[in-house]
C-alpha cells in the first residue's frame, strides 16, 4: 500500500484543523529584531580597543583593562544567558527580552559618562553581559518558534546583514571619533544600542501569529490505555522484552506501531485511532510507552500513578497531537520519582536534559567548536604579525576572510530556499573542514598560501555560525530551548575561563602559535569524533529496527 493510500484526510461531520508556525508573516519582523539586538549590541565589540585606546592611555593603564573588559563580559554573558531560563518560568520571552534590552541601554547610557576602569568594568563588562545574555536566548528561541522549514534560509540572510554592519563599523567609528570625540561616540553608540528595545519588542508569542491549515492524517493502533486483545498479548507483555526503569527494549515507538500495524493488516475497529499524518515538525516532548493489558510490570515502575496516567492520555490525544504534528515518540516511561532538595533544583534549573547523552554529545560538541573558532581568528592576527607580514598584507587576508565568510552565509541563504539542509550536518561540516584547513593553515607563512586558506577557513566558519543556533532546536522540544541554549551558554564560558587561558599560558611559555592552534584543532576533533561516533551508533539501530520490523 502506498503512502497516498495510508493518508487519508479528516472529512467528517466537521473538517479538522491545526495551527503550524507561519514560516514567515511576523517571523520576517523577527529576524529584523534578532539581527537589530546583534548589531545594537555586539557590532561594536571588536573595535572596542580602538574606542578607548586614547582614554586608557590616560588613565595610565594600557590595553590590559580590555582583557579584564572581556574577560567580565563573557563570565556575565555565560551566567546571565543560563539565568534566563529562570526568568521565563514566571515572564514570557518578550518581556525578559525588554529587561535585557533596558539593562543593555542603561550600560550604554552610563557608559558616557565613565571616568575609571572599575566603572568600564561594571558598565561594558558586567552590566552589557547581563543585557546580552537575557537577550541572546530570546532571539534565538523567538526565531526558531517561527520557522521549522526555512530557518537556514532566513538565519543566513540575518547573519550576513550582522556581519556587513560589523564590517563597516571601523569606519564609522573612525568617521565619529574625528567629528564627534570619544564622548560623542560613545553617545552615538548608546542610541545605536537602544535599538535592541525594538528588537526585543518584536519578539510576539508565535501564538499570535499561527496559521490555520487542514491536517492530514493516518491510522494507526491506539495506544494504551485501551488495553491490547489475547491475538496481540504477546506483543504487549513486557515482562518478556526485559523492561527496566531506564530503557525498554523491543517495544514499539509511535511510528514503529503504524509500519507494524500496515504490514500485519491489523484489524480494524475501536483500537485504530484517527491522528495527525508523521511529518516533519516538532518533536513532542512527551515519552509515550505501550503498557500490558494485564497490568504487569517491572517493580520500579507503576502504571497505575497518576503523573504516568495523565501524561499518557495527553500523548494519545488527538487534539494535543495535533498541536505537533510529528510524533517523535520515544519508547521510554514515565516514571514519578521521589522529591528531594536537589531534584527540585535540578527540575528548576532544567537540569534534567542533561541526562539526555545525545544532547550532551551537541552541547560539549558546540561549544568546544565554537571556542576555537572565535580563539582561532582573534589570534590570526598576531600569528602573520609573527612571520613578518607588513600591516597592509595583514589588513588584506583578515578583510578577505571576512568576505568570503559573508559571501558563503548568503550562498547558504540561496541554497536553503531550495534544499532542506540539516543543520547539525552542516555544523559537523564545518567543525571537519575547520579542522582540516587549520592543519594546513599553520604549515605556511608567505603571504599567498595563508590569503587563500584564510578565504576557505572564512567560508567554513560560516557553516558553524549559521547552524550554531538551528542545531539545538532540531534535538529539544522549542519550550526547552531556552534552558538548553543557557547550558551550551555557560559551557560555553566556562571553556573561555578554562582553556582559554591554558591556550594563551603554553604559547606564551613555548612561544609557538603552531603548538596553539593544534590545540584548537583538538577541540574541533573532540566535536567532529563523538558526533561521527554518534552517527555511526543511530546508523545500526536504525538498521536493527527496520531487520526487526522484516522478522
Amino acid at each position: 500500500m502506498g503512502l497516498k493510500d495510508k493518508q487519508i484526510l479528516c472529512d467528517g461531520d466537521e473538517d479538522k484543523y491545526e495551527f503550524v508556525p507561519p514560516e514567515g508573516g511576523w517571523g520576517y519582523i523577527v529576524c529584523i529584531g534578532l539581527s537589530v539586538i546583534f548589531i545594537a549590541g555586539t557590532a561594536h565589540q571588536p573595535v572596542f580597543g580602538f574606542i578607548y585606546n586614547d582614554f586608557l592611555n590616560e588613565l595610565g593603564v594600557g590595553t590590559g583593562a580590555v582583557t579584564v573588559v572581556f574577560g567580565v563580559f563573557q563570565v556575565t554573558l555565560a551566567i546571565a544567558g543560563f539565568s534566563a531560563n529562570i526568568l521565563l518560568k514566571k515572564l514570557s520571552l518578550r518581556q525578559v527580552g525588554l529587561i535585557g534590552a533596558l539593562i543593555y541601554t542603561t550600560a550604554s547610557f552610563l557608559a558616557i559618562f565613565v571616568a575609571s576602569t572599575t566603572q568600564l568594568v561594571v558598565t561594558n563588562g558586567f552590566l552589557q553581559g547581563l543585557g546580552m545574555g537575557f537577550l541572546i536566548p530570546v532571539s534565538y528561541t523567538s526565531f526558531n518558534s517561527y520557522f521549522t522549514k526555512k530557518k537556514v534560509l532566513y538565519l543566513s540572510l540575518c547573519k550576513a546583514s550582522i556581519g556587513l554592519i560589523t564590517m563597516a563599523y571601523p569606519l564609522f567609528i573612525k568617521f565619529t571619533l574625528l567629528e564627534f570625540g570619544f564622548r560623542g561616540t560613545l553617545a552615538l553608540i548608546c542610541a545605536i544600542s537602544a535599538h535592541s528595545i525594538f528588537g526585543a519588542m518584536v519578539m510576539h508569542p508565535v501564538q499570535w501569529h499561527m496559521i490555520k491549515q487542514r491536517k492530514p492524517c493516518e491510522k494507526i493502533v491506539l495506544i494504551p490505555p485501551t488495553p491490547a486483545v489475547d491475538a496481540d498479548k504477546d506483543k504487549f507483555d513486557f515482562t518478556k522484552n526485559e523492561i527496566n526503569a531506564n530503557h525498554i527494549i523491543n517495544t514499539k515507538s509511535v511510528e514503529n506501531l503504524y509500519l507494524s500495524n500496515d504490514r500485519q493488516n491489523a484489524r480494524k475497529g475501536s483500537e485504530l485511532l484517527v491522528v495527525p499524518k508523521l511529518a516533519d515538525s516538532r518533536r513532542l516532548s512527551i515519552p509515550v510507552v505501550l503498557i500490558p493489558s494485564d497490568g504487569k510490570t517491572d517493580r520500579n515502575f507503576d502504571s497505575n500513578d497518576n503523573v504516568y496516567i495523565e501524561n499518557l492520555y495527553k500523548a494519545a490525544s488527538v487534539s494535543s497531537l495535533g498541536n505537533f504534528g510529528n510524533i517523535a515518540a520515544e519508547p521510554m516511561p514515565i516514571i514519578k520519582n521521589k522529591e528531594g532538595k536537589w531534584q527540585t533544583v535540578t527540575e528548576f534549573l532544567d537540569l534534567t536534559l542533561l541526562k539526555d547523552w545525545v544532547y550532551d554529545n551537541i552541547t560539549v560538541g558546540m561549544a568546544l567548536t565554537f571556542f576555537a573558532d572565535l580563539t582561532f581568528f582573534t589570534l590570526e592576527p598576531l600569528f602573520l604579525g609573527r612571520n613578518h607580514l607588513s600591516q597592509s598584507e595583514i589588513a588584506y587576508i583578515i578583510t578577505f576572510g571576512g568576505a568570503t565568510d559573508m559571501t558563503a552565509r548568503l550562498l547558504l541563504g540561496i541554497a536553503g530556499q531550495f534544499f532542506t539542509i540539516n543543520a547539525r550536518s552542516m555544523f559537523f561540516a564545518g567543525a571537519l573542514f575547520s579542522a582540516i584547513f587549520r592543519i594546513a593553515f599553520v604549515q605556511y607563512t608567505t603571504f599567498m598560501p595563508l590569503l587563500v586558506l584564510t578565504a576557505i577557513l572564512g567560508a567554513t566558519r560560516s557553516l558553524v555560525h549559521i547552524a550554531q543556533p538551528i542545531v539545538m532546536a532540531e534535538h529539544v522540544p522549542i519550550e526547552k530551548y531556552p534552558p538548553a541554549y543557557g547550558l551550551y551558554m555557560l559551557l560555553t564560558g566556562a571553556l573561555s575561563l578554562s582553556v582559554g587561558p591554558m591556550i594563551g599560558f603554553i604559547r606564551d611559555y613555548t612561544g609557538s602559535y603552531v603548538i596553539a592552534f593544534n590545540m584548537l584543532t583538538a577541540c574541533n576533533l573532540c566535536c567532529v569524533i563523538p558526533w561521527g561516533i554518534e552517527g555511526v551508533i543511530r546508523l545500526l539501530n536504525r538498521r536493527r529496527t527496520v531487520e526487526s520490523l522484516q522478522t
